[in-house]
């Protein structure tokens, strides 16, 4: 399980960096909105968590919900995210509005 310092307050354009147990940080994805943000984070060497997070002033950042991701499922989840994004272009398309240019995201090696 995961250990947070829940003492510490976080202003909003700070990088949070808490304590935690059995987990390392890899990757935080950037935000369409400034105060949401995602979370990519290993789980003892064979899990990968995404967390979602929202920013609360007076609290700093609240994770509101976490999926773990198994080793194994992470080629699936990669090619479901793809097919949705590249629905997502079509639609956009259909609808005439610009193509958007692409986000490219590191994502982390399980090695």
């Amino acid at each position: 399980m995961l250990k947070l310092e829940s003492n510490v307050m976080f202003s909003r354009g700070v990088e949070q960096t808490a304590m935690q147990t059995g987990t390392t940080a890899a990757h935080a994805l950037h935000p369409a909105r400034p105060e949401q943000k995602v979370e990519v984070v290993f789980e003892d060497g064979e899990r990968v968590a995404l967390r979602y997070s929202t920013w609360t002033e007076g609290l700093g950042w609240c994770c509101q919900k976490t999926i773990r991701v198994d080793a194994e499922q992470l080629d699936e989840l990669h090619r479901a995210l793809t097919v949705a994004r590249h629905r997502l272009s079509r639609r956009r398309a259909d609808k005439g509005e610009p193509p958007r240019p692409a986000q490219v995201i590191q994502l982390p090696s399980l090695s």
